[in-house]
């Protein structure tokens, strides 16, 4: 039997006529007829008597109907829970993003979708885009902001926003006086780096190359130990100038603790990308939210 087939049985029942059932479904009394019937020939028994004008369930009939009820109440249930996911009236989201995201304007986009969307539970999690891409490809994660393109895949992602890599220096230094700085006066520098082979020291030391320009590491910190905050620690003491960006020096800027130098020879932009599982991009949830992070670039 067929759920149409069972919706018309219902119905059928529930008035006591054909012709009201076929008015009320909007279709042509016979067709009721031969639905019934052929109903009745699938189980061998039959479900209705004439008595009058009225139509009257036999034994049968009573028991299939208490069956019949049951079961189009869990399917409208079902659909009523769809289409809350889908009005997003609940749901859970289960949020990654990289320590780039973290440390910026993730937190609080986060914070935002959750006060627009208050039935939905979000757990955000920060970890290396290299976790997190992990946990998306199993499942454990519905979405991620990572810190480079991904390289699994099964794992899809649309370009979300650039962030700038900018040269920062502690507020006293005599090149903060100058509207514009010659990559090759920021090479005469101490450098202040993360190790050999982290993305940001990748983008400068070619950058540094294609400009014909020496690059020199006076001191580098390892990314295992917190390198954001010891690199900005190192340049507000005066121990040289580094590379970050623009989004991690922000509060650091406002505060004065940090100057950000204008060196238009470095022009860097570090893609970032909403990633999702490609078996899980058509989630209403998803969706959702990668349209909310995406408008909530503009506002931060």
């Amino acid at each position: 039997m067929t759920l149409h087939q069972l919706k018309m049985f219902a119905t059928v029942a529930k008035l006591r006529s054909f012709t009201q059932a076929a008015e009320e479904l909007r279709i042509r009394q016979p067709s009721v007829s031969l639905l019934i019937k052929a109903v009745e020939r699938e189980l061998e028994t039959k479900l209705f008597e004439k008595l009058g004008n009225k139509v009257h369930l036999t034994v049968a009939g009573e028991a299939l109907l208490h069956d019949v009820e049951e079961i189009l109440a869990k399917v409208g249930g079902i659909k009523e829970r769809m289409d809350e996911i889908k009005g997003l009236k609940k749901g859970k989201l289960a949020v990654g993003g990289s320590a780039l995201a973290g440390a910026s304007f993730l937190p609080g986009a986060v914070q935002s979708f959750k006060k627009a969307y208050p039935a939905v539970e979000v757990v955000l999690t920060i970890q290396k885009s290299d976790r997190l891409e992990k946990r998306l490809a199993e499942g454990e994660l519905d979405v991620a902001v990572l810190g480079r393109s991904p390289r699994l895949p099964q794992i899809a992602a649309d370009a979300y926003r650039n962030e700038e890599i900018v040269v920062i220096a502690p507020p006293n230094h005599p090149l903060t006086k100058r509207r514009s700085v010659p990559l090759k006066l920021i090479a005469r520098e101490r450098l202040i780096t993360q190790l050999s082979g982290r993305l940001v020291r990748q983008m400068v030391e070619r950058r540094f190359a294609q400009k014909g320009v020496p690059f020199v590491a006076g001191l580098e910190v390892d990314a295992e130990f917190g390198p954001r905050d010891a690199i900005k620690a190192a340049v507000a003491h005066g121990w040289g100038l580094g590379f970050m960006s623009r989004c991690h020096v922000i509060s650091d800027v406002k505060a004065g603790r940090l100057k950000v130098l204008k060196v238009p020879e470095l022009n860097l932009k570090r893609p970032i990308y909403i990633s999702f599982h490609k078996n899980h991009q058509s989630s209403s949830l998803i969706q959702a939210f990668t349209s909310f992070l995406k408008s909530y670039k503009e506002r931060s």
